[in-house]
């Protein structure tokens, strides 16, 4: 099945005669069911099964490729995003901690940090979103780094959240020791490099009236 739906053509109809003519009928007959035939098979289209093939969602796919750290603890810091997989009405912005939305509605944001520290005890990190630059409330997610001065872990969730065309929303993180590190991995013989940060936007729905 294709995975494009034909739009509808709006036809060019006859100018009517004053008195009746069979001709002007059958002609003006043609004419709409030439265009109800494409209206039923547009709506067969996207109504089948693999109907929502047709339907090209605003969405992207972003990463970092560089290595982040905490200059100053107990500090909020917004995650830049250096790379761009895939974009459909949502972008990275010319700050590139901004990923831009082009179309209302809401989004679901997913991500994943490979977070890391250099050395030292404990290390707390917190991570959350903000829109328009400003803390979206009781999002934050605080996560305990312990053990050897390698420790390492992955912090991946979602956000479902409303967003206006001209939005941005960004990703923030903290920390209390500066040891934290969003962690860079190179390419290795048998896998692919690890970004530091990955984010992926993706439309769920029309904005509620």
């Amino acid at each position: 099945m294709s995975n494009t739906v034909q739009t509808p053509k709006a036809p060019s109809l006859p100018f009517a005669t004053v008195q009746y003519d069979k001709q002007y009928i059958d002609q003006l007959n043609n004419v709409l069911r030439l265009y109800f035939n494409q209206l039923d098979n547009t709506f067969q289209s996207i109504l089948s099964v693999a109907g929502g093939a047709a339907f090209k969602f605003p969405n992207g796919s972003f990463y970092l490729d560089t290595q982040q750290t905490i200059p100053v603890i107990n500090t909020a810091y917004a995650i830049p995003f250096t790379d761009t997989a895939t974009s459909n009405q949502v972008a990275i912005g010319t700050t590139t901690s901004h990923i831009e939305i082009g179309v209302s509605g809401y989004y679901n944001f997913q991500f994943s940090l490979q977070l890391a520290k250099t050395g030292g005890s404990n290390v707390g990190i917190w991570v959350w979103p903000r829109v328009n630059g400003d803390d979206i409330a009781d999002s934050n997610t605080k996560l305990q780094l312990t053990g050897s001065s390698s420790s390492e872990s992955v912090a991946a969730w979602n956000f479902v959240l409303p967003m206006n065309a001209g939005d941005y929303f960004q990703l923030m993180w903290a920390a209390d020791d500066t040891r934290a590190i969003i962690k860079a991995e190179a390419a290795n013989a048998f896998s692919p490099a690890i970004p530091p940060a990955i984010l992926t936007a993706t439309f769920v729905s029309a904005l509620y009236s």
